[in-house]
C-alpha cells in the first residue's frame, strides 16, 4: 500500500481542474475532439483520390465541389456518380519500448451524387447553369489499436491518489468518501473507490486520513486497447454558372454529419503478486449535424491555365454525446462498478478556411495543385462551462496548411493519374503529430456507351501520440506517450454515367 501526495500547489490546482472537468462530463470536449471535428481528409471519387484531391481548379468532378463549388460550372452535361471502396488500416503502437501492430478492414461509400446541367446560350455571356446534390466523405475514424508495456514509474492509480489526497474534505473523518466521490467524481474516482482500487486509511501517528492503494507505484504491465468506428461526411447542394466558357462561379450549402463511436479498455496487471489486474473501460458516442456554406471562382486567363479560389465558412454543429465508464478489479476478489450514463448536447464551431488552386492544361496532360489555409486555434465549443477547453484550444492548436498535387494523362479513351497530398498538423508547422501524407495512383476509361469507370489506390500515413493518464512529479507529467503510426490503404472504384 502507498500514498501519493502533490509536490507543489501549481500541480495540485492543475490536476484538480482536470478532474473537475472529467467529473462534470466535459472529458470528451477538448483539444483532441476539436481536431477530430475539424480535420478534413477528402476521399470522394476515384478520379479525385488518384490525383491527391487536387481538384479545386480542375472542376468537373463531384469531389471537387467540396473544395471549390465553382468546379460544378465546368459540367456541360448531366451526370450520376457512385463510388465504393475497401479500406485496410494498420496501426503500430509503441509504449515503453514495446510495439504492437493491429489492423482493421472495412467497406465504404466515399461518394454518391447527381449533377444536372442546363444549356443557356452560345452567344450570350451566360452559357450553362448547373445544380448538384452530392455526398462526399471528408474523414474516416475507423481503426483498432493495442498498446502495451511495463511502466517502471507509475500506475494510473497514482493519478487517482494525487487528486484524492489533495481534497481536504475527503481527509476529514466526518466526510463519507463514497457519497462525496459519487457526487463529484462519478466516472473515475468513485468507481475506483467502490471496487477497492483506492481506500482511505488513518495515520496512527498523526490521526490524519489519507488514500492508498494495493497497486504498486510502477513495475506494472499496462495495456491500452482502442476501437473506433465512424466517419465525417458532407451533403452539398450546389449551384454554378458558366460565363463565356472562361469564368465559373459557384456556391454551395453544406450539411455536415459526423458519427463516431469509440471504446477504450485500459488494463493493469500486477507483476509482483500484490494484485491480479484491474480494467477501466470508457465508451463514447458522438453525433454531429452542422451547416456551412462555400463560395468559389475559377477563371481561364489562357486556354492552358486555370486559377481558382474558394472560401469555406465556419461550420456550426449541434453535438449529441453519450459517455459512460466501467471499472473492474481483481484484487482480493472480483468487483465491478458501472458509472451513470451521461447524455449531453452542446454546440461546436469549426474554423473557416481558404483554398487557392491552379491547373495547367496541355493537349494530353493536366497538372493541378491546391493549397488550403485554416487556423485550428479558432475552433470553439459553445455554451457555459467550456472556458478551459476553449483556452486550451487557443493555446495548443495553430494555423496549418494543406497541399495537394495531381496529374492526369489521357490517351484516347484511357486516363492515367497520380497524386500526392500533405495535410499539416493542427499543432503547428513542422509538428509530426497530427499531420498526414498521401500518395495515390489511378486509372480510368470510357466505354462505348459513354459510361466512365475510374479506379484508384491511395496510401496515407500519419503519426499521433497520446498519454493514457497524467501523473505529475516536479510539475511534469512523467507518463510516456503512446505513439501510433498509422497506414491506410484504400482501393476505390467510381462509375460515372453521363445523361
Amino acid at each position: 500500500m502507498r500514498i501519493v501526495f502533490f509536490l507543489t500547489m501549481k500541480t495540485n490546482i492543475k490536476l484538480i481542474i482536470a478532474f473537475l472537468i472529467i467529473s462534470t462530463g466535459l472529458c470528451a470536449q477538448g483539444v483532441d475532439d476539436a481536431v477530430n471535428f475539424t480535420q478534413t481528409r477528402y476521399e470522394g471519387t476515384a478520379r479525385s483520390m488518384s490525383m491527391g484531391g487536387a481538384t479545386g481548379a480542375m472542376g468537373g468532378d463531384l469531389t471537387s465541389l467540396c473544395i471549390n463549388p465553382a468546379g460544378l460550372g465546368l459540367y456541360r452535361s448531366s451526370e450520376f456518380a457512385f463510388t465504393t471502396g475497401l479500406q485496410h488500416v494498420n496501426t503500430l503502437s509503441s509504449y515503453y519500448g514495446d510495439s504492437q501492430s493491429d489492423y482493421q478492414m472495412r467497406l465504404s461509400i466515399p461518394n454518391v451524387g447527381l449533377v444536372t446541367s442546363w444549356y443557356a446560350s452560345n452567344y450570350k455571356p451566360l452559357r450553362y447553369l448547373q445544380f448538384s446534390v452530392t455526398l462526399n466523405r471528408t474523414n474516416d475514424f475507423n481503426y483498432y489499436s493495442k498498446a502495451s508495456g511495463v511502466n517502471p514509474n507509475s500506475s494510473m492509480v497514482d493519478e487517482y491518489l494525487q487528486v484524492a489526497n489533495s481534497i481536504d474534505d475527503l481527509l476529514k473523518p466526518s466526510t463519507n468518501p463514497g457519497d462525496y466521490l459519487a457526487d463529484n467524481f462519478p466516472y473515475d474516482l468513485s468507481p475506483a473507490w467502490e471496487t477497492f482500487l483506492i481506500d482511505r486509511y488513518i495515520d496512527d501517528s498523526t490521526g490524519h486520513y489519507f488514500f492508498g492503494s494495493p497497486v504498486p507505484p510502477g513495475n506494472v504491465d499496462q495495456t491500452d486497447v482502442v476501437s473506433c468506428k465512424g466517419r465525417s461526411e458532407e451533403w452539398a447542394f450546389a449551384l454554378a454558372a458558366n460565363y463565356y466558357d472562361k469564368l465559373f462561379l459557384g456556391a454551395s450549402l453544406g450539411v455536415s454529419h459526423i458519427k463516431r463511436i469509440s471504446k477504450r479498455d485500459y488494463t493493469e496487471t500486477g507483476l509482483d503478486g500484490s494484485f491480479d489486474n484491474w480494467t477501466h473501460r470508457e465508451e463514447l458516442s458522438d453525433t454531429l449535424w452542422g451547416v456551412n456554406c462555400k463560395v468559389g471562382v475559377i477563371y481561364y486567363p489562357t486556354s492552358w491555365f486555370r486559377v481558382g479560389a474558394a472560401w469555406h465558412s465556419r461550420t456550426r454543429s449541434s453535438v449529441g454525446e453519450i459517455w459512460a465508464t466501467e471499472t473492474a478489479t481483481t484484487i482480493d476478489r472480483y468487483r465491478k462498478y458501472l458509472s451513470p450514463e451521461l447524455y449531453q448536447t452542446y454546440a461546436f464551431r469549426s474554423p473557416h478556411s481558404f483554398t487557392g488552386s491552379v491547373a495547367f492544361i496541355f493537349p494530353r496532360t493536366m497538372l493541378t495543385a491546391d493549397v488550403d489555409y485554416l487556423d485550428y486555434g479558432t475552433s470553439e465549443f459553445i455554451g457555459d462551462g467550456f472556458e478551459n477547453a476553449n483556452n486550451n484550444i487557443k493555446d495548443i492548436l495553430k494555423p496549418s496548411y494543406n497541399i495537394r498535387l495531381g496529374m492526369e494523362w489521357r490517351i484516347r479513351q484511357y486516363f492515367f493519374r497520380s497524386g500526392a497530398a500533405y495535410y499539416g498538423s493542427p499543432y503547428g508547422f513542422g509538428e509530426k503529430y497530427g499531420s498526414t501524407k498521401k500518395v495515390a495512383l489511378g486509372f480510368g476509361f470510357t466505354t462505348e456507351g459513354g459510361t466512365i469507370w475510374d479506379f484508384a489506390y491511395e496510401l496515407s500515413g500519419s503519426v499521433r501520440g497520446y498519454t493514457p493518464y497524467q501523473y505529475y512529479v516536479d510539475e511534469e507529467n512523467i507518463v510516456e506517450d503512446i505513439v501510433q503510426r498509422q497506414w491506410r490503404n484504400k482501393l476505390v472504384v467510381t462509375m460515372r454515367v453521363k445523361m
